[in-house]
C-alpha cells in the first residue's frame, strides 16, 4: 500500500469516529513512513503531523516494564525476585501475597486486585508515591493470587517506586537513560507541562454524542501514578521503541535490551480471559489472548500480535507489531474514546494481512448498536424501579463524612432526593433507586457505568456506613464507615 492509501484508510476511521486528529507512523519490511489527519488544536486550526505530541496513556507501561528489564539485564534485580527484597515495607491485604509477589507478578497483572481506580484517580492532587504503596495493604483482592489476569494501574505505580528504590533515581530518569537515549528519542515528555513546553502538543478532546461535537478538556496530570500512564510522545518516536522490540532488543545496530528480556516482555506471562473486552465482530478472529510484561499478546488471523492501548483524559493511543511479519504501527489520537485508535489498529492489521473486512464500517455499526442497547438497558433498569419505596431516612440523615482506609474519606451532601458524593476532586451523583439503594455515576473514570450503592442503617435509624461497588469488577461493595464527629485520617 502507498502512503496515500494508508492516509485514506485511517482518515476514514478518523471521520467515522469523530476523532479531531491522528498521527500514525508505520514500519513495514524496512520502510518507515508517517501519515496524519485532522487538527491537533481545532480552535486554532493547527494540523497534526508525525512530530505532534500526544499523551500515550498506558502505553507508558511498556517503557516502565522495559526499564525494569534493563535493570535485570544489569543484574540489579531478577524478574522472579519478591518485591519485598527491595521494598521491605511493602504490604498487601493478604500477607501471603505480601511475601510472595514478584517483579514478574507486578508487571503482568496477576496480583488478584481489581482495578480500584477511584481509590487513586480522584486523589491525585494529594497522593504521593509512598501513599500509593501504603494503600495496597487496605485494597481487597477479588481473585486468588496468580489465578486470574486483572489490569491494575497501581501495580505499575509500584513498578515506578521499585525503580527508584533500586537505582536511587526517579523512574523517568531511568527510562530516559536506559531506553530513550539509546533509541534517539527526543520528541517525548513526562507529563503535560513538559510536553506543552516542547510545543506542537495536541489538545485533548472528548466527544458529546448529544451535541454531536468534540470539546476540549484539561490535560491530565496523574502525579504519583505517573509510571502507569504519564508519557507524551510523537509517533515518529514511539515507532522506534516498537521496532526495537520487534528486532529482539536491537535498534539501528545498537543493543538496547537483551534478546531474552525482549522475549519476556512480548511472550504471554498470563492468559487474558476477558475476550468480552473485544468488540463482538472481532472475537472469532482473535485468539490466544495473553499479557507479557507491559504488553498484550494475541493471535489475529493466525498471526502473532503484540499490542497495547493507552487511554487518558482526551487521548487514546495504540501501539502494535507483528513479530513474524516485520510490521509495526504507532497510532496516536486526541480523543478520549477507546474506539478510534483501536479501530485503526485492526484496520491496519487487516490490510497488512490481506483480509477483506471493512472494520471501519463494521465496528462503527457495532458500537452504534451497543450504545443503543446500553441506553435501553438503562431505561429498563429505571422502568423496573419499585414503586412506593422511599429511602428509610431523609438525605439529611445520610449527610456527613465516611472513611475507608483504601479509598480515603468521602463527604456526602444532600441534593434534593439524591446525594452528591465528594471523593477527592470527583463529585459523583448518587441517584436514589429504592429503599436504601442508590446508583452512582463516575463518567470521567467509568463512562456509562452505573455503580450500585446503599446505606447501612442501625436499629435506631442511624446511618452507620455508605457502601459502593467502586471496583465494578466484583460484587463486594467498598464500605465507608461514618466518621465519629470529625474526618478520620490514616
Amino acid at each position: 500500500m502507498s502512503r496515500q492509501d494508508w492516509q485514506q484508510l485511517l482518515e476514514e476511521v478518523r471521520t467515522r469516529f469523530h476523532v479531531p486528529s491522528f498521527s500514525a507512523t508505520i514500519y513495514h519490511n524496512g520502510q518507515v513512513f508517517s501519515v496524519s489527519g485532522g487538527q491537533r488544536d481545532a480552535e486554532a486550526g493547527l494540523p497534526a503531523d508525525a512530530e505532534t505530541l500526544y499523551a500515550i496513556g498506558s502505553c507508558t507501561k511498556s517503557f516502565v516494564a522495559g526499564a525494569v528489564c534493563a535493570l535485570a539485564d544489569q543484574g540489579l534485580l531478577g524478574l522472579d525476585d519478591p518485591v519485598r527484597d527491595y521494598i521491605p515495607e511493602f504490604e498487601m491485604y493478604d500477607p501471603y501475597v505480601s511475601r510472595h509477589l514478584t517483579v514478574r507478578d507486578m508487571l503482568c497483572h496477576r496480583c488478584g486486585l481489581p482495578r480500584h481506580e477511584l481509590s487513586w484517580y480522584a486523589r491525585l492532587d494529594v497522593l504521593t508515591e509512598e501513599d500509593i504503596v501504603r494503600m495496597f495493604r487496605y485494597l481487597k483482592p477479588n481473585q486468588p493470587f496468580r489465578y486470574k489476569w486483572q489490569y491494575s494501574n497501581q501495580m505499575f505505580a509500584l513498578a515506578g517506586f521499585l525503580i527508584r528504590r533500586i537505582t536511587g533515581k526517579p523512574w523517568q530518569q531511568v527510562v530516559r537513560e536506559q531506553l530513550w537515549e539509546p533509541l534517539g528519542i527526543t520528541r517525548a515528555a513526562f507529563g503535560p507541562a513538559e510536553a506543552q513546553a516542547l510545543g506542537n502538543c495536541a489538545v485533548p478532546y472528548l466527544y458529546d454524542e448529544g451535541r454531536g461535537a468534540a470539546y476540549a478538556v484539561p490535560h491530565a496530570d496523574i502525579g504519583a501514578m505517573g509510571s502507569a500512564g504519564s508519557i507524551y510522545m510523537a509517533t515518529s518516536e514511539l515507532i522506534k521503541w516498537d521496532r526495537m522490540l520487534l528486532n529482539g532488543g536491537v535498534y539501528d545496530g545498537r543493543r538496547v535490551l537483551s534478546e531474552a528480556m525482549c522475549r519476556e516482555m512480548t511472550s504471554p506471562q498470563m492468559i487474558r480471559t476477558n475476550d468480552e473486552d473485544n468488540a463482538a465482530p472481532l472475537r472469532p478472529l482473535i485468539t490466544n489472548l495473553g499479557y507479557g510484561l507491559g504488553l498484550m499478546t494475541e493471535v489475529f488471523r493466525g498471526h502473532r500480535v503484540v499490542q497495547h492501548g493507552g487511554h487518558i483524559d482526551g487521548f487514546m493511543a495504540d501501539q502494535s507489531f507483528l513479530p513474524d511479519d516485520d510490521f509495526a504501527c504507532a497510532i496516536l489520537t486526541n480523543l478520549g474514546e477507546v474506539r478510534g485508535a483501536m479501530v485503526m489498529r485492526y484496520v491496519a492489521l487487516e490490510h497488512v494481512l490481506h483480509g477483506g473486512r471493512d472494520w471501519s464500517q463494521e465496528l462503527e455499526q457495532f458500537y452504534r448498536q451497543q450504545t443503543a442497547d446500553q441506553a435501553a438497558d438503562r431505561d429498563a433498569l429505571w422502568a423496573r424501579r419499585p414503586q412506593n419505596a422511599p429511602c428509610p431516612v431523609p438525605p439529611e440523615a445520610i449527610a456527613g463524612q465516611y472513611h475507608d482506609d483504601g479509598y480515603g474519606t468521602i463527604t456526602i451532601v444532600p441534593n434534593g432526593a439524591d446525594l452528591d458524593v465528594h471523593l477527592g476532586t470527583a463529585v459523583l451523583t448518587a441517584v436514589h433507586y429504592a429503599n436504601q439503594y442508590f446508583y452512582l455515576e463516575a463518567p470521567h473514570v467509568l463512562p456509562g457505568v452505573l455503580i450500585e450503592a446503599c446505606v447501612d442503617i442501625d436499629a435506631q435509624g442511624r446511618v452507620t456506613a455508605f457502601r459502593a461497588a467502586l471496583d465494578v469488577e466484583g460484587p463486594e461493595k467498598i464500605c465507608f464507615v461514618r466518621c465519629g464527629g470529625k474526618e478520620e485520617t490514616r
